[in-house]
């Protein structure tokens, strides 16, 4: 038993059997890619235009460089929080 799990039996009052067998855990198989009518904050790349995914902020609340993937592009590059704008897949 994980201690994810202990701490889920702990919490719930559920038996450990029971948060086993209802397969609580951590699952690094699960594909967590935005459906395809989810919006996503997204910055234009200065260099080719095309939208990248918005970084989001430090943990000091700093700003992050926005990364292009283009592979025309593939750089990283700075913006300002006015450029941030949604977008609908």
């Amino acid at each position: 038993m994980t201690q994810l799990q202990r701490a889920i039996a702990d919490r719930t009052g559920e038996s450990p059997r029971t948060i086993r067998r209802l397969g609580f855990g951590i699952h690094t198989d699960v594909n967590i890619s935005p459906e395809p009518d989810d919006p996503r904050l997204v910055v234009d790349c200065p260099f080719c235009g095309r939208a990248v995914p918005y970084p989001g902020r430090a943990g000091d609340g700093s700003p992050i460089l926005a990364e292009c993937v283009n592979p025309r592009c593939d750089v990283y590059f700075d913006f300002v929080a006015a450029d941030v704008y949604l977008q609908h897949s």
